[in-house]
């Protein structure tokens, strides 16, 4: 949980320069990319390195915690849960009860304030499938993610695409921008800690979260952007409505 934590504080820096405010961000659009990153490279080491450990406690040899680690290639949320539903069949029944995470959701098109909902399990599992092709997007340079720009499906049509989690633009361009990149973080961050305590649970095990940084929605507490705004869906900051430099 230590270097899960220690793997977040760039993303969470890199959030808390961001100037949060409504209007083109200018150069801090590079921030939302570098977040989005910097978040589901965190939980796919988070998630090999968990694994192996829970194994190690269950009293596994280390010959078999290396062949079931092989098998573990860029997890994302569902991987993770079918590891533990696998791997630790009591805790099967509990996965995603009592769950939820609070996000922003994109407009919709030619709209410009994002809306902030509570996904359950299944919605912020099934939504980690889009960010896993923002990922990779990125990754292989197919989109920058500092610009409203066209976003290539999946090779595979199974597969959930990366604008279905992304702000919509003209011209069938997607933005990812900061509201998005929080999102991101939210919900791989909370599907991983619920995962995690799950697992612990079934070893005997209390986890700590403590030092786990935070991806706060707002730059202000919600009572005082309610105070200011009147209403939940965010006016702080950009919006990404309009232009294609966002």
């Amino acid at each position: 949980m230590d270097r899960y934590a220690r793997a977040l504080i760039v993303p969470s820096r890199l959030l808390a320069l961001h100037p949060r405010k409504a209007g083109g961000p200018g150069n801090a659009a590079a921030l939302a990319p570098a977040i989005t990153l910097g978040v589901i490279s965190a939980f796919e080491g988070f998630v090999e390195d968990f694994v192996a450990t829970a194994l190690y406690r269950q009293g596994q040899s280390f010959g078999q915690i290396a062949t079931k680690l092989g098998k573990i290639n860029n997890p994302d949320i569902q991987m993770f849960e079918g590891i533990v539903a696998k791997g630790f069949t009591g805790a099967k029944s509990a996965i995603g009860i009592d769950f939820a995470v609070d996000v922003w959701y994109p407009p919709e098109a030619h709209k410009r304030l994002w809306n902030a909902v509570e996904l359950n399990w299944m919605q912020a599992r099934d939504d980690a499938k889009g960010w896993m092709q923002v990922r990779h997007c990125l990754s292989h340079g197919l989109a920058s993610g500092w610009q409203s720009e066209v976003w290539p499906g999946p090779l595979n049509p199974n597969q959930t695409s990366a604008s279905s989690v992304l702000n919509p633009m003209k011209d069938d361009k997607h933005s990812l921008v900061l509201h998005g990149a929080i999102t991101c973080a939210r919900i791989y961050q909370s599907a991983a800690t619920h995962l995690a305590d799950l697992v612990a649970e079934q070893l005997g095990e209390t986890l700590s979260w403590s030092k786990l940084p935070d991806f706060p929605m707002y730059k202000t507490s919600l009572k005082e952007h309610m105070a200011t705004n009147g209403s939940i869906q965010d006016a702080d900051f950009e919006s990404s409505a309009g232009s294609d430099s966002d």
